[in-house]
């Protein structure tokens, strides 16, 4: 994890910012050599929210919740989803047409 204090996040922050898109790792940000905050980016965050609302009904999680938390809480998986984005960003894809008149399949 890296770890900055606030003066080099104040004079970094777009490539911090970039950083956290690329990697997907946090930051912990300290003041006085105490660590004070942890910023991420926001796919992690988002991920991090749907995996603690299900958590707090699961006792009340219906067999498909069960498969999309079991999903959320892989790694592999997460990275393979946090990839499959990026590709898309960059315009690394086609479509589902060309892909199925391909040999692949």
């Amino acid at each position: 994890m890296t770890i900055l204090n606030s003066a080099d996040l104040r004079n970094n922050l777009a490539d911090v910012l970039k950083t956290l898109a690329r990697k997907k790792e946090p930051v912990l940000i300290g003041r006085f050599g105490q660590p004070q905050a942890v910023m991420m980016d926001i796919y992690t965050y988002n991920w991090q929210q749907q995996v603690m609302k299900m958590l707090r009904k699961i006792n009340k999680l219906t067999s498909s919740e069960i498969e999309t938390l079991n999903i959320l809480l892989d790694d592999k998986a997460r990275n393979a989803l946090f990839s499959g984005l990026e590709e898309m960003k960059r315009g690394e894809v086609i479509s589902l047409s060309d892909f199925l008149s391909d040999k692949n399949v």
